[in-house]
């Protein structure tokens, strides 16, 4: 492990110093070389060691290096800087992975008020943060659209796993103790079946989240009814953890050595605010359709601004 630590810290740097060269041919000031550093990193140049790390914390049944493990990497895909093409809906499975590892507050980054219920974006991530955000915020005016819409969703052929995603918090509303076990045991089935990496279905984050925004929001003597999955992918240990500690140390699992300190500094920073915008709303490209014009977009660059202003 030694040996991969230090390989992953070489090329690290090699890549670090390649980005510091390239930025400073275009950067006149710090805040620009630190925003080229970061959109460098959300364009997956300067990449965590994820796979490896997720191992050791399961050898070790670490659960607060896990709990670390969780937020770092959670951290690093919400950097902002590489746009998804959807509106602020586009980090919704980043929300669940916050409530994993006890980060609660980035819901209110991620999804604030203001912005009100997501449009555009992969249907999954559209139903589950509109349900979430009127859940979350107590919104009376716009929860019956989102359960409705979720109500919906649950009645396709969509994947399972996201469609047991939905249903857990559609019975999480209704307080239905039965059917949120269910839910959580058949998206973690499900999850195994999607399209992810070997170390992502190792442990399904998204059931974590879901089962810790459970804890938020129940009485304690409703939630301690709720079944735990019987899943390889579903952790009792760290589950169990984090019953017994509601708001955890959020640190890093690997803190970055010389020369490569402001990784630090970017993965602890506040999560970068959604801020969207209408890009195409007057162009007089004859390709761009009325629909298209009319769509609102996460606003990568005046987030990454934004981020580092803010660091």
């Amino acid at each position: 492990m030694e040996k991969d630590q230090s390989q992953y810290i070489e090329q690290c740097i090699i890549n670090y110093e390649e980005i510091v060269k390239d930025a400073k041919e275009g950067a006149t000031q710090d805040h620009e070389l630190l925003e080229e550093i970061t959109k460098s990193m959300s364009f997956g140049l300067l990449k965590t060691n994820y796979d490896i790390w997720l191992d050791e914390c399961f050898i070790h049944q670490d659960w607060q290096k896990l709990n670390n493990l969780i937020f770092q990497e959670m951290r690093y895909q919400l950097l902002p800087g590489c746009s998804g093409g959807y509106d602020h809906c586009n980090n919704t499975l980043h929300i669940l992975e916050a409530f994993a590892c006890g980060d609660n507050e980035i819901m209110e980054r991620i999804l604030p008020s203001e912005l009100g219920l997501t449009k555009n974006g992969y249907p999954f991530y559209v139903v589950m943060s509109n349900l979430l955000r009127a859940m979350w915020y107590r919104d009376e005016i716009l929860l019956p659209k989102a359960l409705n819409a979720a109500e919906k969703f649950v009645g396709t052929k969509k994947p399972q796993w996201e469609r047991s995603g939905a249903a857990f918090l559609l019975a999480l509303h209704k307080e239905d103790i039965e059917a949120m076990g269910e839910h959580l045991q058949n998206l973690c089935s499900g999850y195994m079946r999607a399209d992810f990496s070997k170390a992502m279905k190792q442990l399904c984050v998204p059931a974590h989240g879901l089962y810790c925004l459970a804890q938020n929001l129940l009485p304690a003597q409703i939630f301690q009814q709720i079944k735990m999955p019987e899943h390889k992918n579903f952790s009792k240990g760290f589950a169990n953890w984090r019953i017994e500690n509601p708001q955890p140390l959020l640190t890093l699992y690997f803190v970055y050595p010389a020369p490569l300190e402001v990784l630090n500094k970017i993965f602890m920073a506040p999560v970068a605010k959604s801020i969207i915008s209408q890009p195409y709303l007057h162009s007089d490209n004859s390709y761009h359709s009325p629909q298209l014009k009319k769509k609102w977009f996460l606003d990568e660059a005046a987030m990454l601004k934004s981020f580092v202003e803010n660091m």
